[in-house]
């Protein structure tokens, strides 16, 4: 990761300190869902591919997600991915609703391997 790559990394990370951002590389590489709010430490909100919905705390999310490390606070096993999102947002409130559904410009980049 270069220096442009690392701040860039570093806005998407600074965009959820106040709203719940979705971690787009989680659900690109086909391991679910992940939304979090906080910036670099805060919360999480993780559903599995297999239903099962995890919330919790994470912290060190420096330059992104892909660093910090989550303590599970709660954990529960759906029936499917979308009974788990639906209890998501159920608990997510309208604050999560609102952020799932609204546009940011700030787009997450891809960084070659």
């Amino acid at each position: 990761m270069d220096k442009a790559e690392f701040e860039q990394w570093m806005e998407v990370t600074r965009s959820s300190r106040h709203r719940w951002v979705e971690d787009e590389v989680t659900r690109l590489n086909g391991r679910g869902a992940l939304y979090y709010m906080g910036g670099e430490n805060g919360l999480f909100i993780k559903i599995g591919t297999d239903g099962v919905l995890r919330a919790g705390t994470y912290e060190g999310a420096l330059p992104h997600m892909g660093e910090a490390v989550f303590t599970v606070k709660a954990e529960k096993k759906f029936d499917s991915w979308e009974q788990a999102y639906q209890q998501a947002l159920e608990a997510g409130g309208i604050k999560f609703l609102m952020d799932m559904f609204s546009y940011d410009e700030r787009e997450q980049p891809v960084i070659s391997m």
